[in-house]
């Protein structure tokens, strides 16, 4: 397991808190003045009472932004999961020129170009010029001592549609991987698939939808989708098993040494 896959997997299991505490709160709201023990008085009494007034609020609204964070994270896991891909190939490669075909030369275009761009700075990552520049001059033929800069992979990764992935994958030279994650047998099983074609296009379908969702609740669209608490947990595990799938492929060709 990477360590992005860690990560991403703590994160889900917040979620997973979040969403029962949101469920829970709203099962309880209508019924809370059933169980409350009028004869105390107090502070708490009067908590739960204003507690128990509250009217208006609905679940859907808060699990839009609840999808808004999950996605977020999941955007999060796949740069990570570059960081980790693009440092599992340097271990690899005892010189620059052992590097799988091309990535070398990945490596020196990406940092060149994230560089350029030094002026529009990246919210979302944290880019340390100096160390870009220092490490370029230690890419070259036959050095044992160099030094890629795997920022400038993730820098590739803006969104977590299949496309987007497939661009980030294919510049740290992982290939054929859509068709080894519609075989997961687990992924599939979330899928409601059987076969690995109906899968693979069925979690493409899947990602560019909650692509569209979150940047709807993000920017503020017109086609705000109303969620439901069953919608996100179903994210929730379909996330959990692709980023699994996804992770054992990346590692699995790194560990290979080359691409299938």
């Amino acid at each position: 397991m990477s360590h992005a896959l860690n990560e991403f997997n703590l994160r889900l299991a917040e979620f997973q808190n979040d969403l029962s505490f949101l469920e829970h709160a709203f099962e309880l709201r209508p019924r809370i003045k059933q169980v409350l023990d009028f004869s105390k008085q107090g502070a708490v009494l009067e908590l739960a009472e204003r507690f128990g007034d509250l009217e208006g609020n609905q679940p859907e609204s808060f699990y839009g932004p609840m999808l808004v964070r999950l996605v977020a994270s999941f955007e999060r896991y796949l740069r990570l999961l570059m960081r980790d891909a693009v440092e599992g190939w340097a271990k690899k490669a005892k010189t620059f020129d052992q590097l799988p075909e091309g990535m070398g030369d990945r490596n020196l275009v990406l940092s060149g170009r994230l560089i350029g761009n030094s002026d529009s700075p990246r919210d979302h990552l944290y880019v340390d010029l100096v160390a870009l520049v220092d490490n370029l001059p230690t890419c070259r033929n036959g050095s044992a001592t160099y030094r890629l800069n795997p920022i400038v992979f993730m820098d590739l990764i803006n969104g977590i549609t299949i496309d987007i992935i497939e661009k980030g994958l294919k510049a740290i030279r992982v290939n054929n991987w859509q068709n080894a994650i519609g075989a997961d047998k687990a992924l599939q099983a979330q899928l409601n698939c059987a076969r690995t074609t109906d899968a693979t296009k069925q979690m493409a379908s899947r990602l560019k939808e909650l692509s569209r969702w979150r940047n709807n609740w993000a920017h503020g669209g017109d086609n705000e989708p109303s969620l439901k608490n069953t919608q996100i947990r179903d994210t929730i595990d379909f996330l959990a098993a692709f980023s699994k799938a996804l992770d054992l492929t990346v590692m699995k060709q790194i560990h290979a040494g080359k691409s299938p």
